[in-house]
């Protein structure tokens, strides 16, 4: 009986180790059998074929009319056609119909384009179609919009950035799109910098986590599911560290700071498996990312092992030429970017560069090897995505596109960025049964709301609006009734309208809301050279306030907009961001406490246009004109955001005063909601290294985690940490750890952190 007994446990355990196996099991046998797809695939190629599929070209390179022509249906033409897809076979096309297609139209682009691909070439290889899907599928009509990645950095909410990639990932599959040019993981040191509103802050950390949090939901279980879709990468590197804070700008970046700080993020969402990279647009050092082989040659695909596609951004081969001015051929300049690493060129015009390539692969100036690289990861991620039996979707197999559902998701992510930066005297939440008076720019405006890469690349057209949702004014008036709302349009983005008559009525209100803005843009369009607020905006603020009533500040902007003239004034403060389709109900919601705010900033708020300094910088960066330490002039700090509720930490508990080799370090804080009401929370840990042999950082962020508390509940927090947190990039740019004392700092808020230090010996 005991034998049976025993056979029986035996057998079990190899049922269940059976049971176990299939998923790893079943993705190494898939890679294999990709892998083995393409050599065989790659042998049959002609040299023309192979670099047909380095080509990425623009859809208006395909249809009637020139390319930035206004549209309203896509009209192919043939003879264009012919050329691009069929003679030439050209391996990726982005970019879009120039209007608001829906998901049977993008179906129909698609169908027809690689319909020709599989069906009229030789041997049959699928277009890679990418997109510029932001924040959400925003190329598609009826897809949400969701806040942009600095507002979805605010929450410090990994799960929703996760739910942002996965229900992008879906609505963009719904209209056969495939592949996304996002997440933007730059690290955004310059404020100045006008696409800050597309990255996740200026955090290498937070980026990282935020980031792979994106990829994940994005790329689903290794791009498996036909809802899932790649990612890229973008930029590599240094894009948001411009000198001049203006976009494309040349970056300086010694190479201990380029490890230490804009690397990190690349490296974490490599480890966790994405599959394409963009190179930046800007220079460092003055040499152009696109064509610094260290950079994606040594570092990208050496160091890093980066096994996925790297592609050009937009038009950057000319613009080696036109702006970069290190050559003055196209020949040149598409040699110089292959030869760094390219694998994909964006060149939306045209088709010359595959004429130049393959001369040059001719005349040895380009080997075969470097192009045979790039066609292997080209074809490796088309394999991935299953498009060879799959190169479109039926829109009706996507029935949660733009649903309730994803509409809810959308609302939580706006609500749960928003972040409560002032609350003189618990101004807010506002009464109901109040009389209000809401002005200012961001007031009534959906575009606002929505931020560029909306329907169209600024955002600023108004035609696409969606009917169905709410401005914040719209909201508010919802809330408490149009009777007791009075709206005064007060200024545009620059120029004032009717100051006079918002402060006539101010005489009347209890509250005045002032919702100011920023205009919606970026690449180019963005670039502002002052970061103040625009005047006109900041006046409406100061004349409403010679009646001493409560003002609320909502701001509604990408980037953080000098307000110190005007901050004393306002009672209560509110950063909206660009929070999307439902950011007007969400901004209401929180102002009537129907949410209890739990944003974070996740960037430094300067005072002063002049003194734009990140939180983690050098003690000598803040040495004051007084010879102190008192020069970090800030509005508000990276990491600050206030809530409806109180929190109190207690038992902050340190495992071990020393850690020791690759030792584990636990540590732990206890956190309670002393106020009235359920609330969220984000407990920060930073590090301090007290001594180093390169002048430290004044703190780190290193771990985090948000949590839910009801009233007077109390949770435990615990972080683990290893001597692989301690590192820095040393003098010899590499990462060391050296011996000494640090300095744990935990909390909510960054001026009411607990500090406790230990000991590193190796």
């Amino acid at each position: 009986m005991k034998k049976l007994i025993s056979l029986t446990i035996i057998a079990s355990l190899i049922f269940s180790c059976d049971k176990q196996q299939p998923k790893n099991v079943l993705k190494m046998d898939n890679e294999r059998i990709i892998e083995k797809k393409v050599d065989s695939l790659l042998l049959k190629m002609t040299l023309n074929e192979k670099v047909g599929q380095m080509l990425n070209i623009g859809l208006p390179s395909i249809l009637k009319g020139d390319y930035w022509d206004e549209r309203d249906s896509a009209e192919f033409d043939e003879k264009k056609f012919q050329k691009f897809i069929v003679d030439y076979g050209v391996g990726s096309i982005h970019n879009t119909p120039q209007y608001l297609a829906g998901r049977g139209e993008w179906y129909k682009i698609v169908k027809k384009i690689q319909d020709a691909s599989l069906k009229n070439t030789r041997l049959g290889i699928p277009v890679l179609y990418g997109i510029d899907n932001i924040h959400g599928a925003n190329y598609i009509k009826g897809s949400v919009l969701f806040p942009h990645q600095i507002a979805l950095a605010a929450t410090w909410n990994r799960e929703l950035s996760a739910t942002n990639g996965e229900i992008t990932s879906y609505e963009s599959r719904a209209a056969s799109l495939p592949w996304n040019f996002n997440p933007n993981i730059d690290v955004a040191i310059n404020p100045l910098w006008g696409r800050i509103s597309e990255s996740f802050g200026e955090d290498p950390y937070l980026i990282s986590e935020m980031g792979v949090a994106y990829l994940k939901g994005s790329q689903g279980e290794n791009l498996q599911n036909i809802e899932s879709s790649a990612v890229c990468l973008k930029h590599f590197i240094g894009y948001g560290a411009g000198r001049n804070g203006k976009d494309r700008a040349n970056a300086i970046i010694p190479e201990n700071s380029l490890r230490q700080y804009f690397i990190p993020p690349f490296k974490k969402a490599i480890d966790e498996g994405a599959v394409s990279v963009m190179i930046s647009s800007n220079a460092v050092n003055g040499i152009p990312c696109h064509i610094n082989k260290h950079y994606i040659t040594d570092i990208l695909k050496g160091e890093l092992g980066f096994k996925g596609v790297v592609i050009s951004d937009f038009s950057d081969v000319e613009f080696l030429i036109e702006a970069h001015e290190v050559t003055t051929s196209k020949r040149e300049a598409t040699k110089m970017a292959v030869n760094a690493g390219l694998d994909m060129l964006m060149n939306p015009y045209d088709i010359d560069v595959v004429d130049y390539i393959v001369e040059m692969v001719e005349n040895n100036e380009i080997s075969m090897e470097r192009i045979d690289d790039a066609v292997t990861r080209i074809l490796n991620l088309k394999f991935h995505l299953n498009l060879f039996n799959k190169p479109y979707n039926n829109p009706k197999d996507f029935p949660d596109f733009g649903s309730e559902k994803h509409i809810a998701a959308n609302y939580n992510s706006a609500a749960e960025a928003i972040t409560l930066l002032k609350n003189n005297k618990a101004v807010l939440p506002l009464e109901k049964g109040k009389k209000i008076l809401v002005t200012g720019y961001a007031a009534n405006s959906m575009n606002l709301l929505n931020g560029a890469w909306s329907r169209t690349f600024l955002g600023q057209d108004t035609k696409y609006n969606d009917p169905s949702k709410l401005t914040i004014l719209k909201a508010i008036e919802k809330e408490v009734g149009a009777k007791n709302v009075t709206y005064v349009e007060g200024t545009n983005y620059t120029e004032d309208i009717n100051t006079s008559k918002a402060v006539s009525q101010a005489k009347n209100a209890d509250y005045i809301v002032v919702c100011i803005g920023e205009l919606p843009a970026t690449e180019k369009p963005s670039d502002i050279n002052e970061l103040d607020l625009p005047k006109a905006q900041q006046e409406l603020v100061k004349k409403l306030a010679i009646y001493k009533k409560p003002i609320i500040l909502v701001m509604v902007q990408g980037r953080p907009r000098i307000i110190r003239e005007i901050e004393p004034l306002a009672d209560g403060i509110l950063m909206g961001y660009y929070p999307g389709q439902e950011g007007g109900r969400a901004i209401s919601d929180v102002l009537f406490g129907h949410i209890n705010p739990s944003g974070k900033l996740p960037y430094t708020y300067p005072k002063y246009s002049g003194n734009a300094v990140t939180y983690y910088h050098k003690k000598a960066d803040i040495r004051d004109v007084n010879w102190g330490y008192d020069g970090f002039y800030t509005q508000f700090e990276f990491g600050h955001g206030l809530s409806y509720t109180s929190f109190e930490y207690s038992n902050f508990v340190i495992e071990q005063d020393t850690l020791s080799g690759d030792e584990a370090l636990k540590i732990s804080v206890s956190i309670k909601n002393t106020g009235n009401r359920e609330g969220k929370e984000v407990v920060q840990l930073y590090l301090k290294d007290l001594v180093a042999s390169v002048a430290p950082d004044s703190k780190r962020l290193i771990r985090f985690e948000k949590i839910n508390l009801q009233p007077n509940e109390t949770k435990t927090i615990e972080f683990t940490i290893q001597s692989a947190d301690l590192k820095f990039i040393g003098m010899d740019n590499t990462w060391t750890v050296e011996e000494g004392e640090f300095e744990l700092q935990i909390g909510g808020n960054p001026k009411e952190l607990f500090k406790k230090q230990f000991y590193y010996k190796e």
